[in-house]
């Protein structure tokens, strides 16, 4: 009888390390260049790598970036039209003072050019295109250089568009008078505006205004698509973001995280299940629910069974067991304990690592779990001894504690699905709620101290896959914050991963369903986790 278990589970590690290795692969997607992310650093790194060390100089990649923008401000505001450029004395203010020519050149706009900070001590690549445009208004060109605001009489200078040039990435302090004055004015203008490379005022790694900041309409970005476009709620000043390539090598390109939208969807691999046998592949345990709390069990069970998992098998309670067997026809249930229990309890595990063991899939711990010792015993027992594929949501999260010394081995297939919350009251993040910069670099911190992977719930959501790359989703997540979401989400990470054996597809394709039929739905529809199972 011992012989045959510990040759039973021999069989079972192997699989758990097939599992393993799958699992915590690298995240083997192809991004889209808008995809990725890059610091401020990463950024000006990909600028003087491609300068120093690849051969083409800076005023030729200005002279691109400016093509680009330029061609970009015709298609959206059109040809023979009247912009206002506003410029400072950096490459932010070169860019600008490139585009205006193009636009004067080839569009047959109108340009008046405004020097707000004066037009002495100005970069080198920027003083070389205002020397450009001395040249062209020589030669009769339809660009104006002002010698005062244009806000003195903006009813006489009659604009179509505006195009922000005054502050790139260099800016390291809130923006001062007059300065941040003229930025209000452009904000009052009620134009549209094009910020070139970042609206000035915005710090592109936190998303933080400094002050004050330009209110664009669009962004029109060089190179690299900055992080900070996409936290702390800065697409209020970034309006839509378009991405002009530069030369950069790939080889001297580092990015630090993925932006996810509908755009990675295209070319991310899909769930596609391909077992013969229920068995074979995709199998979900799902460890759930206690007295008062079968819903969050319901939710996550469904969800798992509708996102394509082979088989869903739901462990509860004697005593729970008609609630879920009204509920949930199409799912597994294995009881465990003596018919009183109406909760997990140390003497379960056993139990259930045998049924886990014996059907190896991906384990989900937690919806409507409970939190009291009790049960965070039975988890522990249970964790110590598992080592494959691990989704810990909600109650789960409440004895990390106790699971804190599990090795680091078994943890790299974790991955914890906590809302801002559980973050702080259970795992002990620290940061401002209110800060997105300050809680993706706790989650970070947490991935990387822990060895596990994060999917940090809030607007927006985060996925620190450990090991590899973040993933941030572009979109709002705010509809997502309705009790029974969270349940519904870990249940489709938990198909997926199930079928995949890869994090970050599973996880970034969990996100985007929920997306998509939030999208599909009916404006006057209240929306709901129901929606989503």
């Amino acid at each position: 009888m011992h012989g045959n278990r510990k040759a039973f589970q021999t069989k079972s590690s192997f699989c758990q390390i097939l599992l393993t290795t799958l699992v915590i692969m690298s995240d083997q997607i192809h991004i889209p260049p808008e995809n990725k992310l890059f610091t401020v650093a990463q950024s000006r790194e990909a600028d003087r790598f491609t300068i120093d060390e690849f051969g083409i100089d800076g005023f030729t990649l200005m002279e691109q970036a400016a093509s680009g923008a330029a061609e970009i401000i015709r298609k959206e505001a059109g040809i023979s039209k009247k912009g206002l450029f506003i410029c400072g004395k950096g490459n932010n203010g070169g860019d600008a003072l490139a585009a205006a020519r193009y636009l004067s050149e080839q569009s047959g706009h109108s340009i008046h050019v405004w020097m707000c900070m004066g037009s002495e001590n100005l970069s080198a690549d920027a003083e070389k295109n205002l020397k450009l445009i001395h040249k062209l208004i020589g030669y009769q060109s339809n660009i104006t250089i002002l010698d005062s605001s244009p806000f003195n009489d903006p009813e006489e200078n009659n604009y179509d568009y505006i195009v922000d040039g005054i502050f790139g990435s260099g800016l390291t302090d809130d923006v001062r008078e007059p300065v941040a004055g003229i930025i209000e004015k452009i904000n009052d203008s009620g134009l549209p505006v094009f910020a070139m490379d970042i609206p000035s005022g915005l710090d592109a790694d936190s998303g933080l205004i400094r002050g004050v900041c330009v209110q664009g309409s669009h962004t029109i970005t060089f190179g690299t698509v900055k992080i900070g476009f996409y936290l702390n709620g800065s697409d209020k000043v970034t309006g839509q973001v378009h991405l002009v390539p530069l030369p950069f090598p790939e080889y001297g390109m580092t990015y630090d995280s993925v932006l996810i939208n509908n755009r990675l969807e295209s070319t991310i691999p899909a769930i596609d299940r391909k077992a013969e046998h229920k068995y074979d592949d995709g199998v979900v345990h799902i460890i759930a629910g206690s007295k008062g709390l079968t819903g969050a069990a319901i939710m996550a069970a469904k969800s798992a069974w509708k996102s394509g998992a082979g088989a869903v098998i739901l462990y509860t309670t004697e005593n729970l067991l008609q609630i879920y067997e009204k509920n949930l026809p199409q799912i597994i249930k294995k009881t465990v304990g003596n018919p009183s229990d109406d909760q997990f309890k140390p003497g379960h595990a056993e139990e259930i690592l045998s049924s886990v063991l014996s059907k190896p899939g991906v384990v989900l711990a937690g919806p409507g779990m409970g939190t009291d010792s009790e049960t965070r015993k039975f988890l522990t027992e249970l964790l110590e001894r598992y080592s494959g594929p691990l989704i810990l949501d909600a109650d789960a999260l409440a004895g990390f504690d106790e699971l804190k010394d599990i090795s680091s081995e078994q943890k790299k297939n974790w991955i914890l699905t906590p809302h801002i919350g559980e973050a702080v009251n259970y795992l002990g993040m620290v940061f401002d709620k209110e800060n997105d910069s300050e809680r993706l670099a706790a989650a970070v911190k947490f991935s990387e101290k822990f060895e596990c992977s994060i999917v940090l719930k809030g607007n927006p959501t985060f996925l620190i896959h450990y090991g590899n790359k973040k993933y941030i989703t572009g979109y709002d997540t705010s509809p997502f914050t309705r009790a029974g979401f969270g349940d519904v989400l870990s249940g489709t990470i938990s198909a997926n991963l199930g079928i995949t054996h890869n994090i970050p597809v599973s996880v970034v394709q969990a996100l985007l369903s929920g997306h998509q039929k939030y999208n599909q739905l009916a404006e006057d529809d209240v929306f709901g986790p129901e929606h989503l199972t």
